[in-house]
């Protein structure tokens, strides 16, 4: 039916929806409850956002950019923030690089971090930039932190769509797509559905209808946005990448397009199994993990098989806590940032660690896609 499905929990489904959703449902005589007055921020008993604005200590687009600049400005040695393309609405997209002679291309290994495909889902944003601001507040007292940023090249994208979170913030909370005017009176691509590999493949993994929110526009990287991680990535030498959504505390590699596993399932197994182990000894929270297809549902035309099927390297989604919509869903709390950001730090400092002790040189085995050359240094924001 083309809903926007949240959840599936304890027998019942949770969706979005709209006025004429309901009358669909009626329609088809199913059964259902608005529960809207449960959750944020309808909840009467919801406090004032403790951080002040509207979205309180979450970030806005424009108050991620003063702190990611504020972090080169802080620790011009080790960190500097480079804008890798534009959005629909002509918002600056960044890339924070975290490394020892930041200014320089050494040969290490480079790890790739990635936030907010999804616009409402803010938590996607904030573990992301918590961890470069970490790895550069502890270079000068973390031995730990020190040798990662020494050894490797850290990158972090922590806010792919930014004109969506703008929307949610301004004025639906619950948007997900980025803002596409598809000309037909809907708006929105589901980022997460549009990149190359397998676009397309089938219409349960994605949609064709632009209504829908798993609308995967009109060809595969139609969208600025997925077009600059594209263009990004494809200059780069990645060994591993992790992109971060919410909600339901899973761990997930390809594929996504089909339930079958990949040939090397068993070392993208082994590598969610401890992210999934080093997760759970912080706050005793569990998180399942396995192939996208059979962990959650199918998808197509998104970020991880994109970067496994065009590159062959370790790639995860890591859907953040709560584990389902009666736990707020997307509504974390502005306490729970730092508890979920601390539970997630183990598995992000492990994994940068993972290949700098794998790391393969530059250009071997890296995919048919991969041109050889670097990114190109003069977007570098100065």
């Amino acid at each position: 039916m083309g809903l926007d499905l949240l959840a599936d929990w304890d027998g019942k489904i949770f969706i979005v929806a709209r006025p004429e959703d309901l009358v669909a449902l009626g329609q088809a005589k199913i059964f259902f409850t608005v529960e809207t007055a449960k959750f944020p921020p309808f909840a009467q008993s919801m406090a004032p956002p403790a951080g002040g604005g509207i979205n309180g200590a979450y970030h806005s687009y424009r108050e991620l950019e003063a702190d990611m600049l504020a972090l080169q400005q802080k620790y011009p040695g080790l960190a500097k923030v480079f804008d890798i393309g534009d959005s629909l609405e002509k918002r600056n997209i960044y890339a924070l690089k975290i490394s020892a002679n930041v200014a320089f291309d050494e040969d290490e290994p480079e790890v790739l971090f990635l936030g907010c495909h999804h616009a409402r889902e803010w938590i996607s944003v904030e573990v992301p930039f918590l961890f470069g601001k970490y790895l550069l507040e502890n270079y000068a007292t973390d031995p730990e932190a020190k040798r990662l940023v020494d050894r490797s090249e850290v990158w972090i994208v922590p806010l792919v769509n930014p004109d969506g979170l703008e929307y949610t913030i301004h004025v639906y909370r619950y948007w997900r797509k980025n803002r596409r005017d598809n000309k037909d009176g809907t708006y929105g691509v589901d980022l997460n559905r549009n990149y190359g590999y397998k676009w397309g493949y089938s219409n349960n993994g994605s949609s064709p209808d632009p209504a829908s929110e798993i609308y995967r526009g009109l060809q595969a990287f139609s969208e600025p946005e997925t077009k600059a991680i594209r263009d990004f990535f494809l200059k780069k030498y990645f060994q591993g990448m992790i992109t971060y959504h919410s909600f339901s505390q899973s761990i997930m590699y390809p594929w996504g397009y089909t339930v079958q596993a990949p040939d090397k399932d068993p070392l993208l197994r082994d590598i969610a199994a401890r992210i999934a182990a080093l997760i759970q000894e912080v706050n005793g929270r569990s998180y399942n993990f396995g192939p996208a297809g059979q962990t959650l549902y199918l998808t197509n035309g998104d970020t991880v098989d994109w970067a496994f099927g065009t590159s062959a390297i370790p790639s995860y989604t890591i859907e953040l806590p709560p584990i389902d919509e009666m736990g707020g869903g997307f509504f974390n709390s502005e306490a729970d940032i730092q508890s979920i950001f601390q539970e997630n730090l183990p598995a992000m400092l492990y994994f940068v660690d993972r290949f700098i002790r794998d790391y393969r040189p530059q250009g071997a085995d890296l995919g048919p896609d991969r041109p050889d050359k670097k990114f190109d240094k003069s977007s570098q924001i100065r």
